[in-house]
């Protein structure tokens, strides 16, 4: 699955921090709506005096935009094609921009469905994450598994061609079994797209605390690893290519969007708490809605830090994404653009990790190995530790 993603691709991002609940594992920066409606009226014009803000420093057009959030459809049709014509549609983009927007089985409907279509959106996906009743009330999840077959429905009615479906496992009590009924589940959908992402134990979550004190028992490793080869066995079986460690697709249905970051492109993020990456600088706005409504209403700048990456900085991070692509990247190019080279920060782990055949270099190209790709983590945690190493034996010798 070659990936035609060019080196000037910008992406473009805008977060909807809304949501009807939230939900107990969640710790992305979104917050329960309520019955403070007025606040999504508020922000959408405060998102528009951002664009109009930031359109006047591009030089150049637009590649991607992906709406996310939060649950980007609690707005209503109204509000979400206000969003589009006022906020980024001004933004130029080229001909074959690809426009993502995230959406909740639970607040989908036709007239959602149907503003959809009607603008340039090209794919929706939709956060479904498990099949299971009980599993979705255990993650506090708003809809119920009927519900992702309804929305699915509605979209294919409306017109809509590209689908991604979000799915998590590893969950509190599941087992292979229950994963790979709601994995068939999924693929009998025939979505275009699928992630599916294991059950990551945030800090200060609901779900996470309950963890800790024995209510939930999670799978262990060995149950875990068993569940992700359940995964590449069904996704090769339906002809999707699992292109990146959480991620597969019909050939040339891969998210451009987020192939823009696995690959280290420019991207500008709008919104609260949203993150931009321009240039080699990286920015991001004020995390808490309040203050970012507050802040752009009166004009001042709602930039709540900024940080320019070292070289070495920037080329580990870029190794961190890249390797998460089942074809890897060009390491080559990478070292160009920082002005570093991986084998000054982690040359004895990488030929390491090599002899291991856990990686594989050939001309310029890194990429894990079929046997490293399942121990993906464990790649990139083993270059983490040496850059880290690297970094207190220069401070020791300075």
């Amino acid at each position: 699955m070659p990936f035609h993603i060019p080196p000037d691709h910008l992406g473009l991002y805008v977060h909807i921090p809304f949501c009807a609940r939230k939900c107990r594992y969640c710790d992305f920066p979104s917050q329960p709506l309520d019955n403070n409606r007025h606040l999504i009226r508020d922000y959408l014009q405060a998102l528009k005096i951002e664009a109009e803000m930031r359109r006047r420093e591009l030089n150049r057009p637009v590649h991607s935009i992906y709406i996310g959030g939060g649950t980007p459809t609690l707005l209503t049709p109204e509000e979400i094609a206000y969003l589009w014509a006022e906020v980024l549609d001004p933004f130029p983009r080229i001909a074959e921009a690809e426009v993502s927007i995230e959406a909740n089985p639970g607040t989908l409907t036709a007239a959602h469905a149907a503003v959809l279509a009607a603008l340039p959106i090209t794919r929706v996906s939709l956060g479904a994450q498990s099949f299971h009743a009980d599993e979705l009330a255990m993650l506090g999840r708003i809809h119920t598994p009927a519900q992702i077959a309804e929305a699915v429905a509605c979209l294919r009615a409306a017109g809509i061609r590209q689908l991604n479906l979000d799915l998590m496992y590893g969950l509190p009590g599941q087992t292979v079994a229950r994963w790979a009924e709601t994995l068939q589940q999924a693929l009998a959908l025939a979505p275009e797209h699928l992630a599916c992402y294991a059950l990551i134990c945030e800090e200060e979550t609901p779900l996470t605390r309950e963890i800790a004190a024995g209510i939930f028992t999670v799978p262990g490793e060995e149950e875990e690893m068993e569940m992700a080869a359940v995964t590449a066995a069904c996704l090769a079986e339906r002809g999707l290519v699992a292109y990146e460690v959480s991620n597969a697709a019909l050939p040339d249905a891969a998210c451009r969007h987020n192939l823009g970051y696995w690959l280290g492109r420019d991207y500008l993020g709008l919104g609260s708490a949203a993150v931009s990456a321009l240039g080699g600088v990286r920015w991001r706005n004020a995390e808490h809605t309040a203050t970012y409504l507050q802040r752009m209403t009166a004009g001042l700048a709602v930039v709540q830090y900024v940080e320019r990456l070292s070289a070495a900085d920037r080329l580990l991070e870029r190794v961190m994404l890249g390797l998460r692509l089942r074809e890897g990247f060009d390491l080559a190019a990478a070292e160009h653009d920082c002005a570093c080279r991986l084998a000054a920060l982690a040359g004895d782990a990488m030929a390491q990790l090599c002899v291991q055949g856990l990686l594989a270099y050939r001309d310029g190209w890194l990429r894990l190995t079929s046997a490293g790709f399942p121990v993906a983590n464990h790649v990139t945690a083993v270059f983490m530790l040496a850059c880290m190493e690297a970094r207190g034996q220069a401070h020791e010798a300075r």
